[in-house]
C-alpha cells in the first residue's frame, strides 16, 4: 500500500490453483486486500488508487485442466481509441478498463457523481451488480492476525469491516450508483450465475470488476 510509481494490483490470477481470490482462515482474499490497499492509500497515505487486474498467468497450452495454468481464465477489457501499445497503456494508466473472468460490459460511465454499468448479457444468464466502497472517516487501525494457538502470522493484518462494504446491490443488466459525498471510493463487482469454465477456483462463476472511482471534489 506504500508503493509509489505503481498503479496496478493483481486482483485475480487464473493459474493452477495460485489464486487467493477468496482467502482462507489465515489470509485475506485478494479482493479484500485490494480494498484495504485502496482505502489506506486514499484515506491515510495520500496516495492514488491502484487499479485491479485479472490475468490468466498461462504456462500450459496443450493439456487443458483446472490444475493446469491454461490461457483464457482472466483478462482486462480496455477502452482505447486505437489498438496500439501507446493508446492501450495510456487508457490502462487512466483506469479506463475493467477486469473480467467472463462477464462482458457494454459500457461503464462515471460523470463525477454517478457510476452507470451496462452489461452485455448472455441468453439465460442472470446478473447482479454490487457497488462496493469505503466511507470517509473509516477506522484505519489494524491488528496482527493470529493462528489457532494465538501466535502472530506473517500474513496481512486484520483491518476493520468498515473497509470494502457493499453499499448497494442491483439485479439485472443495468445498474446505477449515485455517490453522496460520504464515499472515499466506489467500485463495482458484476456477478453472473454462469459457472466459469475450466476454472482453478471450484464453484466460481463468471465475474467482472470495475475500477475504483472517487467522488468529484
Amino acid at each position: 500500500m506504500h508503493l509509489t510509481g505503481e498503479k496496478f494490483f493483481e486482483l485475480y490470477n487464473g493459474g493452477d490453483g495460485q489464486s487467493n481470490l477468496y482467502g482462507d482462515p489465515n489470509h485475506p482474499g485478494q479482493e479484500r486486500m485490494w480494498d484495504v490497499v485502496v482505502s489506506m492509500r486514499l484515506g491515510v497515505l495520500g496516495l492514488p488508487v491502484m487499479y485491479g487486474l485479472a490475468a490468466d498467468d498461462a504456462h500450459m497450452y496443450h493439456e487443458i485442466a483446472p490444475n493446469k495454468a491454461n490461457p483464457g481464465r482472466g483478462w482486462i477489457m480496455v477502452r482505447a481509441k486505437y489498438l496500439t501499445p501507446e493508446h492501450i497503456i495510456k487508457a490502462m494508466e487512466a483506469g479506463d478498463f475493467y477486469a473480467s473472468v467472463g462477464v462482458s460490459l457494454k459500457d461503464i460511465k462515471f460523470d463525477g457523481k454517478s457510476v452507470t454499468i451496462e452489461i452485455d448479457p448472455e441468453p439465460g444468464v442472470s446478473y447482479q451488480t454490487q457497488f462496493i466502497g469505503t466511507l470517509k472517516g473509516f477506522d484505519p487501525e489494524s491488528k496482527v492476525r493470529l493462528d489457532k494457538d494465538g501466535k502472530g502470522l506473517k500474513s496481512s493484518k486484520v483491518y476493520s469491516q468498515d473497509i470494502g462494504k457493499i453499499l448497494k446491490t442491483v439485479k439485472g443488466t443495468n445498474a446505477v450508483y449515485t455517490l453522496n459525498g460520504s464515499e472515499l471510493y466506489v467500485r463495482a463487482k458484476i456477478i453472473s450465475d454462469k459457472p466459469k469454465e475450466n476454472c482453478s477456483i471450484p464453484g466460481m462463476t463468471e465475474t467482472a470488476w470495475t475500477q475504483p472511482v472517487i467522488p468529484a471534489q
